[in-house]
This record gives structure tokens, C-alpha cells and sequence, in this order.
């Protein structure tokens, strides 16, 4: 079992100590502040929800006045309305539909006309209607088309009225079809809707009005292309008044759509037309009656607004979201239609909520015996405008479980936060073990270092000592052996000094102090030379020595930090060779890279730790290698002194057949 120190044990407790008080007191402020967090909430959400209706109801009401004032200011500048420009106020998304009726509550915008005996007398010159007899009954009673045609022809000539014209025009238009010309009936007709578009009979009919339906009866799939235009242009003198709307615009609309259904026209901008002028019809429907009313005194009305003298009208529909607001005047009255829905979403869409805490949804709401508007949490209803009694704005939360996620966010923020005070006590506790293991491992490290580096340099000074001796003897038997006595002397002070070396090198990486001064060398010749003073050691240790050396490849090292780099590999191999004693040496360029590369056949190193042979002091255990001796710094110090030479140190080794280290370096 792990013991700590004295100085350990102590940490550990105030360590601990420190966390439970603190651990506490957040435990403690935590559960009292969540305790009142929703009922902070709540009371914030109401806040908001009033502020935001007041400002709501506010910004409608300016809406209402502006468009109110915006009519004033026009009608105290102009002594007579211009009923053309009354499109002129764009004040929401879309154009505001107005109305204008002169002083006996007949409609002007949009344009109506009933559907009475005209009380304007047409002073016909005699002449004329002579020849109107005179055609007509070539007509009707001789069937006579071509003597008709030539004498409604001549009727054009003494017409002294516009209301005369049309009439024989109309004529015509009827003759040809009679006739089969079709094609200049249409011409006929044509002319009609273009020159008298506002004429009608003396029952108060527009002649236009019998064009398109005569049209629509002699109309076929060859000139469907010029019926669309004509239409076309029809429904836009409709919509612009230039043609006149009576209590027949709606079966003559009805009889358009029905000739698109027959002949398949699916053309948008004769449908959006037709809508347009149905809508046109529908409001002077729901508002006829109540005008005149007002105009003539008839009822009691209070001006809303008594500066401008504006009256306000319920559609006859019993529609609630649509009124219209009446200025009345002595000539022409002009009148405005508001939309609630159209007015509300403009009113909406500029709304700011970007400085309110919380998401809302705002609606409308309308006033019945069946609404349930009590007892809805977090929700507001009210009044906002004196201009649509009948609606409420409702004011909702827009998610409503924002409360209870919220708090439960906060809880969980708060059990997290007492959660890491335990994990870093425990992480904590753990470093603080390892870290007394870290320590000890390192101290064991050193000692086996001690001993290793001790033993490492006892074996080479004692042959030196051993072979100095047989020399200092001098015996006659021993002189033949002078040379290789000598020999063993310097190849084992070489190996000294290279365990010497790499302890400085490794001294040196330490204290961040290693470095070489590069230079532009031979690397082959580094090579062979290396190779050379390693013959001794793979000759007393009977390894076979396979070479691949490419000739003359240079590049930018250190020679010295490269040789010792390169016998530190090759006395790896020697020591972990085992039955096959056999090492390759290999020197190649590829492109622009230099491979060194040293290959054994031994022990070879596990896979998972092969990663850590180049740490210090670190050698792999096993059975294989517990007799073989070294101070765990060769790899270490040949990693270091090849990547101060901007190279790499790779391994690729399998366990029981072998390890293969290779140098890459850059080529000159």
C-alpha cells in the first residue's frame, strides 16, 4: 500500500478542507436563490407584458391618427378633392382603400352607378332619329343587313351626343354579328370600350357593359390572345372608375370567370382584377345605405374626432374588424376604410422586442360571450383602440415552459458547480498521488542510472587495466600481442568516451543548451568512417555487417553529432542482437531526403512501448534483455541530436524479429 509523507498527508486535508467549506457555502446560497428565481420571473414576465401593451396600444393609436391627419392636412390644402389621388396614402404594407360620394351619398371612389332611368334628357336632332327608324326597321323588319349597315352608318353623321354615338355603334356591333363578321364586331366593340366607356343607355346601362357580354358569346379558341386584352383592359377601367360599377358588375364578372373556366385561361392578372373589383362592389354594399344616412341627416351621428369632423361606419355585414371613417363635407365626402388585421400586422411588424427579457406572442382577440379570458397564467388581455371596441390585444408568453427551463437550467448549473468541486477534489487527490509516484519512479530512475552508468564504465577501465598491466609486464611472451593489447585499450577508451558523451548531451538537452553548428558534409564518408570504428566491437561480438551505402550524398550536419548518433544505433544492435547476429546498414537519397537506416535482428521492442524508449532512463523489461547493461540514455540523446539537425528518428520494430532505426534528414 501507497504511505504519503507527513508534508502530503497535510495538503491533502486542508485541500479537502477547503472544498467542503466552500462546497457548503455555495450549496447554501444556491438553494435560496432558486427558492425565489421563479417568482422573480413571473413578476418580470408581467412587467414586461404590460409595458408591451401599453406601447402596443399606443403605437396603433398614432397608426390610426397619422393616416386621420394625413387626410386633414390634404383636404385643408385643396378647396376640391381630387378623387384620382387618392391613392396616394400608402401608410400600411398596402394601399389603403378610400371612398369619396358627393353630397346625395352616390359613390364616385370606387365609381358606382345605379341602375335607374336616367334623369338626363339626350336632345336628339330628328334627323337622326329618322335614320334610326329607317335602319332599324331595315333591320328588324326587312332583313336587310346591307341597306341597315349603310344607313347606321349615316346615323354616325347626324349623332350629336355621345349617349347617340354608342347607341349606333352598338348597332353596328349587333349588324355584323348577324352578318358572321365577327372579327369586325370585335373592332366594333372595341372602339366602344375605348371611346365610350362611361356612356350608358337611358336606363343608366354602360354600352361598355354590352360589349363584354356580347364578346364573351362570339368568343373562340382562335382569338382567345386579343379577348385577354380586351378583358384585361375592361377590368382595369373597372378598377380605375373610368368605367362605371351597377348592380350588374357582379353577374358580368360572374360570366368572365365562367368564360376562363370553359376556354381554360388561367391568367393571374384577370383573377387579382376581378377580386379587385367584387371587394369594390362588396364596400359600397356595406356602406351605401349608412352613408346616405349620414349625408342626409338621417341619423345621430357623433364625430369621433370633432376637428376633422371624421364619422365613424359599420359595415351593414356586421363585419367587426372593418369600419370606415367619414369626412364629411358639403360637396364631395371623402371616406376611409380600415382593416383591422391590415392595420394590427403593420402596427406588429415594427415592433421592437429586442430590449424585452423574454419572447411574447401578440394577438387579437375577439369580444364573445365565449371567450374564457380568466385564469390564464402569464397572460394579458386589453383594450387597445376606441376605433374597434369588439377586440382585446392578448398578450401571451411565447413558450411557456421558458419558466420551469430556466429554473432547471439554473439547478443544474448549480449541482454542476458543486459536482466539479468534488471532481477536482478527486482529480486533485489523484494528481497529488501521482505526482508522489512521478517522484519516486524518477528517484528509482536515478539510482538504477547511478548504477548502470557505474557498471557501464567499470567494464571498459577494467580491460583497460587489465590489458595496461599485460603491457607494463613487458614479458617476452607478451610482446607479439603489444598491437592488439593496444588496440583493445583505445577501441574501449572510444567507448568510454561515447557513454561519457551521450551523459554530456543529455546534460546539455536538459539545460536546453544543445546545439550544432552545421556544416556541408559527406555523409557517406560519416558513414564508413563510423563503420570503421565500430569494426572492433562487431568483431568481438561476431556480427555480420550487410552495407547499402549510396556514394557521395551530402547535406547540412554536424559530423561529430551525426557519428555519435550513428554509433549509438549501431551499439543498440550489437547489444540486442540475438541468435541471428546480422545488422544492415542503409544510406539512400529520395528526392530531397536522406534515409540512414540501421536494422537488427533481435529481441525487438513491444509495440505499445515504442513510443516510450526514447524517454530518459527509460529501457524495456523483459526476460530477453535483463542481462544486458546500459544507462537509458542512447536513444534519448540520438532523438535529440538528430532533430538539432533538422531531421527525424523513426522506428519500426516487431517483437522477436527485430528493430530498424531510421535517420531522415534533409538533403543539401
Amino acid at each position: 500500500m501507497f504511505k504519503f509523507s507527513n508534508k502530503g498527508s497535510r495538503l491533502i486535508v486542508i485541500f479537502i478542507l477547503t472544498v467542503v467549506v466552500t462546497g457548503s457555502i455555495l450549496s447554501y446560497l444556491s438553494i435560496s436563490h432558486i427558492s425565489n428565481y421563479r417568482e422573480l420571473m413571473e413578476k418580470k414576465i408581467s412587467e414586461e407584458e404590460r409595458a408591451l401593451t401599453t406601447r402596443f396600444s399606443l403605437d396603433f393609436q398614432n397608426k390610426l391618427n397619422s393616416i386621420i391627419s394625413s387626410i386633414s392636412e390634404d383636404e385643408q390644402q385643396n378647396t376640391h378633392w381630387n378623387v384620382q389621388k387618392l391613392n396616394i396614402y400608402d401608410h400600411l404594407n398596402k394601399p389603403i382603400r378610400y371612398v369619396a360620394v358627393d353630397e346625395k351619398g352616390s359613390f364616385i371612389a370606387p365609381y358606382f352607378s345605379e341602375n335607374v332611368l336616367s334623369h338626363e334628357i339626350v336632345n336628339s336632332s330628328t334627323k337622326y332619329l329618322n335614320k334610326i327608324r329607317y335602319a332599324e326597321n331595315s333591320e328588324f323588319i326587312k332583313k336587310d343587313f346591307k341597306i341597315a349597315l349603310l344607313s347606321y352608318t349615316k346615323c354616325l353623321k347626324v349623332a350629336n351626343s355621345e349617349s347617340d354615338s354608342a347607341y349606333v355603334y352598338n348597332s353596328i356591333a349587333r349588324l355584323y354579328i348577324k352578318m358572321n363578321l365577327h372579327q369586325k364586331a370585335i373592332n366594333t366593340y372595341q372602339t366602344i370600350l375605348t371611346k365610350f366607356s362611361d356612356t350608358s343607355n337611358s336606363f343608366g346601362f354602360p354600352y361598355a357593359y354590352f360589349s363584354i357580354i356580347k364578346l364573351l358569346k362570339i368568343s373562340n379558341t382562335t382569338n382567345i390572345d386579343q379577348f385577354t386584352k380586351i378583358l384585361t383592359s375592361f377590368l382595369n377601367s373597372l378598377k380605375k372608375g373610368e368605367i362605371p360599377l351597377n348592380d350588374s358588375t357582379q353577374y358580368l364578372l360572374h360570366s368572365i370567370k365562367e368564360w376562363e373556366k370553359n376556354y381554360t385561361v388561367n391568367n393571374i392578372n384577370i383573377s387579382e382584377l376581378i377580386q379587385t373589383c367584387e371587394n369594390s362592389l362588396e364596400l359600397v354594399h356595406n356602406y351605401k345605405s349608412a352613408v346616405r344616412n349620414l349625408l342626409s341627416n338621417k341619423t345621430e351621428n357623433i364625430p369621433i374626432n370633432q376637428s376633422s369632423n371624421f364619422f365613424k361606419i359599420n359595415p351593414e355585414s356586421g363585419k367587426k374588424d372593418e369600419l370606415m371613417l367619414l369626412f364629411k363635407k358639403k360637396t364631395n365626402s371623402i371616406g376611409i376604410i380600415l382593416e383591422l388585421n391590415q392595420i394590427f400586422n403593420s402596427v406588429l411588424q415594427k415592433q421592437s422586442l429586442s430590449h424585452f427579457t423574454f419572447e411574447y406572442d401578440l394577438k387579437l382577440i375577439e369580444k364573445t360571450k365565449f371567450n374564457n379570458l380568466a385564469n390564464q397564467p402569464l397572460t394579458i388581455h386589453s383594450e387597445f383602440s376606441p376605433y374597434f371596441e369588439n377586440y382585446l390585444i392578448q398578450v401571451t408568453l411565447k413558450n411557456e415552459k421558458i419558466i420551469n427551463e430556466k429554473v432547471l437550467k439554473r439547478t443544474i448549473i448549480y449541482g454542476i458547480g458543486l459536482f466539479l468541486f468534488i471532481g477536482i477534489m478527486i482529480i486533485g487527490l489523484y494528481l497529488l498521488i501521482q505526482d508522489v509516484k512521478r517522484e519516486k519512479k524518477t528517484n528509482k530512475l536515478r539510482a538504477d542510472f547511478v548504477s548502470n552508468v557505474t557498471h557501464e564504465l567499470k567494464t571498459p577501465l577494467t580491460s583497460i587495466y587489465m590489458f595496461a598491466q599485460a603491457l607494463n609486464l613487458d614479458t617476452l611472451s607478451m610482446k607479439s600481442n603489444h598491437r592488439k593489447y593496444i588496440n583493445s585499450i583505445v577501441k574501449e577508451s572510444e567507448k568510454l568516451k561515447r557513454m561519457i558523451n551521450n551523459i554530456l548531451e543529455f546534460s546539455k538537452k536538459e539545460n536546453d543548451k544543445l546545439s550544432y553548428k552545421l556544416e556541408y558534409s559527406n555523409v557517406t564518408n560519416i558513414v564508413n568512417d563510423t563503420i570503421k570504428e565500430m569494426d572492433y566491437f562487431l568483431d568481438i561480438n561476431k556480427i555480420d555487417i550487410d552495407l547499402n551505402i549510396s556514394m557521395d550524398i551530402f547535406a547540412d550536419v554536424s559530423p561529430e553529432g551525426l557519428k555519435q548518433a550513428l554509433s549509438n544505433l549501431i551499439s543498440n544492435a550489437i547489444k540486442y542482437s540475438s541468435t541471428i547476429k546480422k545488422i544492415n546498414i542503409q544510406l539512400i537519397k529520395k528526392e530531397r531526403k536522406i534515409f540512414l537506416e540501421v536494422e537488427d535482428f533481435g529481441i525487438g521492442i513491444p509495440q505499445e512501448k515504442q513510443e516510450l524508449i526514447f524517454e530518459k532512463f527509460y529501457r524495456v523489461n523483459s526476460n530477453e534483455n535483463e542481462n544486458i547493461n546500459g544507462t537509458g540514455l542512447g536513444l534519448t540523446v540520438t532523438k535529440a541530436i538528430i532533430e538539432e539537425q533538422n531531421g527525424k528518428l523513426l522506428v519500426d520494430s516487431t517483437l522477436g524479429k527485430g528493430s530498424k532505426f531510421t535517420i531522415v534528414l534533409n538533403s543539401a
